[in-house]
């Protein structure tokens, strides 16, 4: 086995305000979603003059953090079982909600393969979030023991803490396989790079959003953020990188 180390809803109710605000707003962000909301961030703080945050790292490590008292505002995970979490233990304001809906893509350096299955036989080397923490790791881990191949894949995986790693592997060729988000087809240095395969027995992954019981930005800032993120000029941009709208 191979191992290389290496934040619409339809509520906008009324918010806790903290006791110590700072229009600075913090948003926690599976890495899969980072292209996207680069893009979001940008066209947010030229609308509304705030500034944003983005703290970016697969949903189960940000979950942890969240968790043992990280002072983000908002948390847009990979799936829905961490927001879930995090609003079952007590951190979140209001229940999770579905924001967009990704999928998971197979890539391969080998341009001349048509299906996942011949490059994986071809593949020497071939990168994956890490399935306990990233819920794109945990797909394609699913994925690979419905087909019968985890365990035989397992001398060519390299581990990677989240979809950004992963990405990075794909861009410096440290990898000639990988598993990875339907974001990376749409993102440079990678748009058109090698073959993009959609794993198409996969299913989508709910991705959720969720406003932290620890914010510290005012109610104005966040509330901003809460209705830009699922305006018609936000959601252009998910679709733009492969997200479908729920």
């Amino acid at each position: 086995m191979i191992r290389i180390t290496l934040l619409f809803f339809t509520f906008f109710g009324i918010l806790t305000p903290s006791l110590s605000q700072t229009e600075n707003l913090k948003i926690a962000v599976a890495a899969n979603l980072l292209p996207p909301l680069r893009q979001i961030e940008t066209l947010f703080e030229k609308e509304t003059q705030e500034s944003v945050t983005l703290i970016v790292a697969s949903s189960g490590k940000l979950t942890a953090q969240i968790i043992n008292g990280a002072p983000y505002d908002i948390f847009i995970s990979a799936d829905m079982k961490y927001p879930q979490k995090i609003f079952d233990e007590g951190q979140a304001q209001e229940k999770p909600q579905v924001l967009v809906r990704g999928k998971l893509y197979f890539w391969t350096a080998d341009e001349s393969i048509s299906s996942i299955k011949k490059g994986l036989e071809g593949a020497t080397a071939i990168a994956i979030a890490q399935p306990e923490l990233a819920p794109y790791g945990f797909q394609t881990k699913v994925w690979l023991e419905k087909k019968g191949w985890w365990n035989t894949m397992q001398p060519k995986l390299v581990y990677a803490e989240n979809v950004s790693q992963v990405n990075q592997y794909i861009a410096t060729g440290a990898v000639d396989a990988a598993f990875t988000s339907n974001s990376a087809v749409h993102s440079d240095p990678l748009q058109g790079k090698g073959v993009w395969i959609a794993v198409s027995d996969s299913e989508t992954l709910p991705h959720g959003i969720v406003l932290l019981r620890n914010s510290e930005a005012s109610e104005q800032v966040v509330n901003q953020f809460l209705e830009f993120i699922i305006s018609p000029i936000a959601q252009g941009v998910f679709q733009e990188f492969g997200y479908e709208l729920p």
